[in-house]
């Protein structure tokens, strides 16, 4: 009615909800098993005794466990325990235990193993975008190269960033939805090999013209020089990881870099580094 008060009832905002005990118990052991702290085979407490070393009940104890043992990372025995298993049975493309794998010392055997399988895909990834990549995709392609450009030498971990996004925006231009997915699952694993190669490059610049070799060969719509710009990228990766290894027991070298790879490498033109120095 005209001149009568609308009574205005705030709606209270809806409290957040706090995350069940059981996650802090998996994040807490999940972190120690993966940095090696509880090695492969290790006996865990008793469920009673961890219960009251981490103060939380025995319900929450067993949902914390029982999400460990989904991911892979114990196995719980009758009469034996609960038992840390090997490395072999967990289950790396986990969101958690890619982000624990993240924050542990470097592991050279899972990184290795993560270029043999950037190897398998990055390569026909870069050609299938030479092929299907709109103008808009490469656009995408070319900022993200420039934002790694322009972040070095200062800002090392800004151009990890950038590189993070400019090898998504090439799995992206695939149009391919299970590669799309594939490289979303591991993008903790990859930002990680990133800066651990970058920790051990001793040429940015170097780097910065195998990256732009492939994004030009994907704007000039090459597939075959996508491809073989993208192995050459990755066995420049392979060969700034191999410092950051030496001394490390491994299963096998990182992959050798062949006599194709070793060709002479070209700048990067000026007008591809955008504001770069």
């Amino acid at each position: 009615m005209p001149g009568s008060k609308r009574s205005s009832t705030a709606i209270p905002a809806p409290k957040a909800k706090r995350p069940p005990k059981s996650h802090g118990i998996v994040d807490a052991l999940g972190k120690r098993i993966v940095a090696g702290k509880l090695a492969s085979g290790a006996l865990l407490p008793t469920e009673a005794e961890l219960a009251s070393r981490l103060k939380i009940s025995r319900p929450s104890l067993r949902q914390g466990l029982h999400a460990l043992e989904l991911k892979g990372l114990i196995e719980r025995r009758t009469r034996r325990g609960t038992v840390v298993t090997a490395r072999a049975r967990w289950n790396v493309l986990d969101p958690d235990v890619l982000r624990w794998i993240a924050l542990a010392p470097p592991d050279p055997t899972f990184f290795i193993e993560l270029l043999d399988v950037r190897n398998i895909f990055e390569p026909a990834a870069a050609r299938l975008a030479a092929s299907r990549a709109s103008a808009s995709e490469i656009l995408e392609i070319e900022a993200a190269f420039r934002g790694m450009a322009d972040a070095l030498p200062e800002n090392v971990d800004a151009c990890c960033r950038h590189d993070l996004a400019f090898h998504e925006r090439i799995i992206g231009a695939t149009g391919n939805p299970l590669l799309i997915r594939f490289a979303a699952a591991i993008r903790t694993a990859l930002l990680a090999a990133f800066r651990l190669s970058s920790n051990a490059r001793e040429s940015y610049e170097n780097s910065l013209a195998e990256h732009w070799a492939v994004a030009a060969a994907i704007r000039n719509r090459d597939p075959d020089a996508a491809e073989a710009a993208m192995q050459v990228l990755l066995a420049g990766t392979a060969r700034d990881l191999a410092p950051a290894y030496e001394g490390a027991e491994r299963r096998r070298p990182l992959r050798s870099i062949s006599s194709n790879d070793a060709r002479p490498r070209k700048a990067v033109p000026s007008h591809a580094r955008g504001s770069t120095r």
